[in-house]
């Protein structure tokens, strides 16, 4: 069975190819395939959950935090340090920290202090102090 050959330059102006085919609504290259997009929602409502839940709880966080950090004077605290001594998982102690850094309660000292596994970490202390460190 002979087929013509078809040529792969570009069609001339008009849409015609060259062996005469109109190749204008013709793809010549495979359409992508994209699979749906996935949405997480049930890690979104997990957030959502646990944002409601400390909602009622966040202003008494954050001046726990900023307590233990102002008690810690010019030594500062690091995150785990604060999540140690106040019984504050990761998830909740550090966005406390976060808002006290964004409110200009908080600063980072510029050193560092190894955790137990070696890993340095920033070490915070009161706005107040950060001159005197």
């Amino acid at each position: 069975m002979n087929t013509p050959l078809k040529d792969d330059a570009a069609p001339p102006a008009g849409g015609a190819s060259v062996n005469g085919e109109n190749r204008s609504s013709e793809s010549t290259l495979p359409r992508p395939h994209f699979a749906p997009a996935v949405h997480h929602k049930a890690r979104l409502a997990t957030s959502c959950v646990e944002a409601d839940r400390i909602a009622g709880h966040a202003r008494t966080l954050r001046a726990a935090v900023l307590g233990f950090i102002i008690g810690q004077g010019t030594n500062g605290a690091t995150d785990d340090e604060g999540m140690a001594a106040l019984g504050i998982k990761p998830q909740i102690y550090t966005p406390q920290r976060g808002e006290l850094v964004a409110l200009g309660l908080v600063v980072d000292s510029g050193r560092r202090r190894n955790t137990s596994s070696g890993r340095p970490l920033s070490v915070w202390v009161a706005a107040t102090l950060a001159t005197t460190v």
